[in-house]
């Protein structure tokens, strides 16, 4: 029974996701970034399989993303 518990639980985290993502994805791309999302994050996130966590995907997105702004900010130095 471990398998469709298991697939239960991780459609019902699906689903949970799935209106916030629609939620959000209603907003206007500048209150997405505020909010340290990324449209195109959200909506790949809702086509990964039930198997991989979207909430997971989207955090190491906004992660990576943070880290990258960071580079951007920082002076590199000559030589």
């Amino acid at each position: 029974m471990q398998p469709i518990t298991s697939w239960i639980e991780g459609y019902s985290r699906r689903q949970q996701f799935r209106r916030m993502a629609e939620s959000l994805l209603k907003e206007k791309d500048d209150t997405l970034s505020d909010l340290g999302y990324d449209r195109h994050d959200l909506e790949g996130a809702l086509h990964l399989p039930i198997r991989n966590d979207a909430m997971q995907y989207i955090e190491a997105r906004r992660s990576r993303r943070a880290v990258e702004a960071r580079r951007a900010k920082t002076p590199r130095l000559a030589g």
